[in-house]
Order: C-alpha cells, then structure tokens, then sequence
C-alpha cells in the first residue's frame, strides 16, 4: 500500500501534464485551421486581384495566367485541406458550405483557365461574386468552429480533471486516463502527418510545374536572380515548341499534355549534362540555364536540344514528334555585363527565340551585335509606336483592285503606313511588332475609320461606287468589340455598308473560333462583305472557308509565283477557283506583278486582280485620281 500511494500520486501528476498537453494541442489544431481558413481568404484575395490585374491591362498575360493558376492550384489544396478535417469528425453545417464556396471558386478559376480566358469580362464578374461568398462563408465558419473545439475541450477535459483525484486512488482510473491521452496523441499525430502532407503539396505547386515537374517560372526567376547577383557567367536559353497548336488540335490535349512531358524529360536531362537546370516557364515556353558559355558548347546542346526533341515519342499508339526553336543569349553578350539584369537578359532571349521562330523555325539563334542593334530598334519603335497612333503619324495607303480582262478599278485595299521621323517605314517592319503588342488593334480602327471617310467622300464627291477592303487582326475575333467599331465607323463616314470589305485570315491568334464564327456572322448581317484574306499561306481550311458566310476570297501571291513555269501550279489555282465558285465567292488574286501572271488568270475565269501590274500602294489622292482616268481612257495594260 506504501508502494501504491506514491504511485498513484505520480500517475495522478501524470495525468495532469497529459490535461495540460491536451489543451495545449487544442490550441495548436485550433490555431492551425484558423491559419489555413485566413490563409484560404488570402489565396482567394491573391486570385481576384489577379484577375483585376488582367481587367486594368485588359487582357490576360502570359505572365497573369501563370500567377492565375498558381493561386487556383493553392485554392485547391486549402479546400482539400477543409476536406480532410472534416473526414476528421469536424463537421459543422457551415463547414460546408465553406468547402462547397471554395470548390466553387477553383471550378470557375479552372473553366477560365480551359476556355484561355476567352470572355474575361463575365468570368471576372462571376469570380468576384463567388470570391465574396467563399470569404463570408469562410468567416462563419471559422467562428463556429472556434466555438465548437472550445466546448469539446471543455467537455473532454472536466471529466479527466475530475478522474485525476480518483487516479490518485486507483490505479485503473490513472490508466484509463492514459488511455484516453494516448488516443488522443494518436490522433494529433495523424493529423500533423495529414498537416504535413498538404504542405509539401503546397509547396511543391508554389515551385515546380505540376505537369512536367521541372521547376516553374517562380523557382527559374529566383534561381536565375541569384547566379546574376553573384555576377555568374551564364547562358540562357528560350525553347519553344513549334505549331504546338496543330499538335493539341489534331491529337488533343492529352497528346499535347505528353509532348510537354516529352520535351520536359530532354530538356532536364541535357541541362543537367551541362551543369545547369530546366524549367518550364508556360504553356510550351522552356528555359535551360547553364554556366556554359563558349560558343561552340552552346551550339553543341542547342543542337542536342532540337535532335533529342524530334525523337520520335508514343502516345495512345500513336508515334508523334515534336520540333523546337530556340533563342540563346549570355550574360557577356548584353552590351554592359553589369546590365545583365534578370529582366534585360531575359528579354534579349526572348528576342533571339522570336528571331529563330521568323527565320524558319526548328532553328536557333544567339544574341549577338546583329541581333543587339535589331532589338533596340525594334524596342524604340514599340515604345513610339502608341505615340505615333495618337499623333496622327500613321498614314492610310490605297492599293487599285481592278476587274479582269479591262483592268479598270472598282475598288480599293486599304493599307497602312508609318511616316516615322520623315521616313516612310513599310507594313512589314512595325505590324507584327503591332501584333504582339496588342497596338494593331487601334491600328485597324485607325484605318478602318480613314480609309471609311475617305472613300464615302470621294465617291458623293465624284458620283463614283468605289469600294473599299480593310484587313483585320485576328486579335478582333476574340472579343465583340469590333462589331461596334465597324458599325460606328459606317455611321461617322455614312459609306454604304455594301462598300466595305473586312478582309481576315485565319491565324493561331484565333484562340475561339465559335466566337470568331459569331462575330464574322454580326459583322456580315451590318451589310459589309467578308473576305478571306492570304489564302494559300496554311492557316486557312476548307471547313473555315464554307463556315465563315464570306464573298471574297484573296487568293495569296504564293500560289502564283510560279503560274508561268509550272503546270501543278494552274491545276491548283484552278482547283482553287472551283472551290470557289461552288462557295458562290468572288476571287480576287493578288500579287500579279506582270503582264504573262494577268493573262494566264485571266484565262482560267479569274475575275478581279490586285498587284503592282495595276499599280501600288498610293497616297489616297493619287490612288483616286489615277482610278479616275481610268474610267475616262482605256488602259494599255488592258487584257484582251
């Protein structure tokens, strides 16, 4: 008995600290899930400015969209997080409804992640509505269960305290007590694994692609800054895949998913061959940063990278490949090293890799003195690009379309030019510079507007019907904007609707084409004609041409060079022509430079030209004038 009292008397304390332990892993779980339900608030913040972001700058870049579904891949795992706790035994009505408000905003984040936020105007407004509700759901509650974990500690504890005083005289109670600490130590510890587990997922997303596992543009940005900040000599390669589109169109998205594993799995081999890493940046943009710098090295692994990438892979049974170009700078190639800044080193990278992709692609291209004057040229035109918009630098052009065989002119393409400090720079060397940057958006209206009065007032002017055609960027056809746009410039010039043609082309900016479809519909239903334009380039199908309810189809000057020597080349144009006259559209064919190019076409039943033969682009004035003696003397270009 002497023996038992001290016993008991030990146990008892013992019980005591486990009381005291309970309570004190209540207050870790309790502060722990209000730390992941105010971190869950804070993810769904992160995602809407996100998306405000994107509204201010008015569209979603690259680099918002990469930041985009990282916030939703996080989302993600907190609302797994809430899951798991209630699997626990926590589970209170407001919980989830809690759950069902998180998983309803990751299940918008994703639709608009899929759909490339096409339509971010109502996706913004319908993710801003369920942000709201998530937060005050989450904030309910996190009050509720604050108030419930309180009365489960209070109720667990009061009878453990009152079993203490009879542990100290009985040994069964004091083990039942221990007992009762085990479980819940056993339960605590599941949980912290639990807890441990969604973290490393946090952590792994906040670093790495979940894809392809390679490092994501985060962990590359950091990794990169510091090697720069110790002034490293480094090299920085930019791969992109080549028509990735075509890949994920004609296959589908799962054999997209595995050409990226594909390339992935190279690149990080390669790299870490050449002391360096791999990382994914977004969508099919790679990276490879690599302490190597000689030249010859460098060429050794960009040519590497393209052969080890086209290497046949296998998905679904089926065998495919893939192509690569690649842009290549390093850190003494930047004008100063000291300059070689994460964001200069970058950019010079990236204009390497666009030159890569125009001079032919599956290619690569250093950064070199060449390529430096280039980029700074084309740096000051897209900094005086806006500028030139807004002071009415831009100068609109007309080109004579004229009927075949009597060459006269009936309308007219519009097309524009940059009078930059007194130098008349051509179409080519600022408009897909346009492109990229959005500006060839107020480029068209620019001309669309010009072009509109200009027509209108010389046809009431001169009791003339000419017409006009308009090229428009296919960036217009993924918002409805334009429609609006065409429709007011109809009204401001008051051109008849049946004068103006809106030529387009098909392109891989055309990232909805049921919306493009819609909205090529509205613009056809205002009474303009629909044309479409650079056949014969590879972008347009024949499912494109018989869907779009077009009148004019623009036949490319590619498909002509060659008319005069080559026989396949007039049995495609005359396949063309059928095809053509079956969809009831009018063929214009444009690039005719010479006399022999115009008869031939002629002969074969074409009814309207364009080109340098019928004469070039003009300033408006001597455009008109010369299609008005024509109209008063016959040509002598004149056909038959």
């Amino acid at each position: 008995m002497g023996t038992l009292v001290p016993l008991c008397i030990v146990l008892g304390l013992y019980g005591n600290s486990v009381v005291k332990q309970l309570e004190a892993n209540h207050r870790v779980f309790e502060d722990s899930q209000i730390s992941n339900g105010y971190t869950a608030m804070s993810d769904v913040h992160r995602l809407t400015e996100t998306v405000k972001q994107a509204v201010v700058q008015g569209a979603m870049s690259a680099e918002l969209a990469a930041d985009f579904e990282e916030a939703a891949d996080i989302l993600y795992v907190r609302a797994d997080n809430f899951r798991r706790m209630r699997a626990k035994g926590i589970f209170l009505a407001s919980g989830e409804t809690s759950i069902q408000s998180l998983e309803h905003v990751v299940d918008i984040a994703d639709r608009a992640i899929a759909s490339d936020f096409s339509d971010l105007e109502a996706f913004t407004k319908e993710l801003l509505e369920a942000s709201g509700q998530a937060r005050s759901h989450l904030v309910m509650f996190l009050d509720d269960m604050r108030r419930q974990l309180d009365e489960v500690l209070l109720e667990k504890s009061r009878p453990v305290r009152k079993q203490q005083t009879v542990v100290i005289c009985s040994l069964t109670g004091l083990t039942l007590v221990g007992c009762i600490a085990l479980l819940f130590l056993r339960r605590e510890v599941l949980g912290c694994r639990a807890r441990a587990k969604a973290e490393q997922r946090v952590e792994f997303l906040a670093f790495f692609d979940p894809l392809t596992r390679l490092p994501n543009r985060v962990q590359f940005q950091d990794r990169l800054q510091n090697l720069l900040e110790r002034n490293t000599p480094l090299a920085l390669l930019f791969i992109d895949l080549d028509d990735f589109k075509v890949i994920n169109d004609t296959h589908g998205h799962a054999a997209g998913d595995e050409a990226l594993r594909h390339v992935a799995g190279v690149l990080s081999s390669l790299a870490e061959e050449f002391n360096g890493f791999a990382a994914r940046l977004a969508g099919d943009e790679y990276a490879i940063v690599t302490p190597t710098i000689e030249r010859l090295r460098l060429e050794h692994l960009c040519q590497r990278v393209i052969k080890d990438a086209a290497l046949p892979f296998t998905f679904d049974g089926k065998i495919s490949e893939v192509s690569l170009s690649i842009g290549v700078a390093t850190t003494q190639q930047v004008s100063v090293p000291s300059a070689a800044t994460l964001d200069m080193l970058s950019r010079v990278t990236d204009f390497a890799l666009y030159a890569s992709k125009i001079e032919g692609r599956r290619r690569y291209t250093f950064y070199d003195h060449r390529l430096e004057q280039q980029f700074f040229e084309r740096r000051a035109m897209l900094e005086e690009l806006p500028r030139a918009i807004e002071l009415g630098d831009l100068e609109v052009f007309l080109q004579p379309k004229v009927s075949l065989p009597d060459g006269q002119t009936f309308g007219f393409e519009a097309l524009v030019r940059w009078r930059r400090n007194g130098t008349l720079v051509q179409p080519s060397q600022f408009i897909l510079l346009a492109e990229e940057s959005g500006l060839v958006l107020d480029i068209d209206c620019f001309v669309l507007n010009q072009s509109a009065r200009l027509i209108a007032a010389w046809n009431e002017r001169q009791h003339t019907n000419f017409s006009v055609s308009v090229n428009l960027s296919a960036l217009h056809f993924n918002a409805s904007k334009i429609v609006e746009t065409v429709k007011h410039a109809l009204w401001r010039s008051d051109l008849q609707p049946e004068n103006l043609t809106l030529e387009i082309t098909e392109t891989t900016e055309m990232r909805d084409w049921k919306q493009a479809q819609k909205i090529i519909h509205r613009l056809h239903k205002l009474g303009c004609k629909i044309a479409i334009d650079d056949f014969g380039t590879g972008f347009s199908s024949l499912a494109y041409l018989r869907s779009t309810l077009s009148d004019e189809l623009k036949i490319d000057r590619s498909l002509i060079e060659e008319l005069e020597h080559s026989n396949k080349a007039r049995l495609l144009l005359s396949s063309v022509f059928e095809i053509a006259r079956n969809l009831e559209m009018a063929v214009t064919v444009e690039g005719i430079e010479n006399r022999a190019q115009a008869e031939i076409i002629c002969s074969m039943g074409a009814a309207n030209a364009q080109g340098y033969l019928f004469g070039p682009p003009k300033p408006p004035s001597e455009a008109l004038e010369a299609a008005m003696r024509d109209h008063t003397l016959e040509r002598s270009l004149k056909i038959v």
